[in-house]
């Protein structure tokens, strides 16, 4: 007998499935290589720095000496006075309790109506500015400690009255002059002191401004680092202050028109 013919029928399925290994071969390898895309795209968006870059202040040396340069040769910075209609607002701005606000509208509206001199609890400072080279406040750096370890921002404490010297109540602005990542200074200007977490867009509020000018800015917290990069404004004068650390304590001379 001769050898039995393979079935017609059956010679299409055994190509048909030596033909579709191919197919299959290629849809796993694009499978895989779509979940490879998507684990990367998970694994650079979560933040990981393998991808990501530093989310931090980087500002160049000759930008930092150009900071330091500008600060050193202000001589003052002319601050925008609150008009007489506007200081219940502005004194809003201030954030102060109730009986410390009332006080402060009354006060202030008195003196900036009459020209009469109101005290505060802080003595007017011996220089009218600061060096930038100089070291960090042994008293301000172990204030800022205490703030970091607590994680929480201290309240803005009210101008009182003590040493008679003028108090003048001034616009300001606080901005974060490079990466908006979370850096933190404090002001304190004539017994007057508030910490603000900087934007870009910035924060605008009131501040008494003593006789003798002087206002400090602390460096509270640097957010991711590069150091603390803050700006302050008063109408249309600012002035982008050197780069601070934490602790470290600028002086900055304001008088107002």
């Amino acid at each position: 007998m001769g050898q039995q013919r393979p079935n017609a029928e059956q010679l299409p399925q055994t190509d048909q499935r030596y033909k579709t290994r191919p197919v299959f071969a290629k849809a796993a390898t694009a499978a895989a290589l779509l979940a490879g895309l998507i684990a990367g795209g998970v694994f650079y968006t979560s933040g990981s720095s393998l991808f990501a870059g530093s989310s931090g202040d980087d500002v160049s040396d000759a930008d930092k000496a150009a900071r330091i340069e500008a600060f050193n040769s202000l001589k003052s910075l002319l601050a925008s006075k609150v008009a007489e209609e506007d200081i219940p607002r502005a004194i809003d701005t201030m954030h102060l309790a109730p009986a410390d606000k009332a006080k402060m509208q009354t006060e202030i509206g008195h003196a900036q109506a009459s020209g009469l001199p109101i005290p505060t609890d802080a003595p007017a400072a011996s220089s009218a500015r600061a060096t930038v080279s100089g070291k960090p406040d042994a008293n301000a750096a172990s204030a800022v400690a205490a703030t970091a370890a607590s994680g929480a921002l201290p309240s803005p404490a009210p101008s009182h009255a003590s040493n008679g010297s003028q108090v003048t109540l001034a616009w300001v602005r606080l901005w974060d002059t490079d990466v908006e990542d979370g850096d933190v200074v404090r002001i304190d200007s004539s017994g007057y002191s508030r910490t603000v977490t900087l934007t870009k867009q910035g924060s605008t509020f009131a501040i008494p401004v003593p006789a003798s000018g002087n206002v400090r800015i602390t460096g509270v917290r640097d957010g991711d680092g590069g150091g603390v990069t803050v700006g302050l404004a008063s109408g249309s004068a600012q002035a982008v202050l050197p780069i601070m650390s934490v602790g470290q304590v600028l002086t900055l001379n304001v008088r107002t028109n």
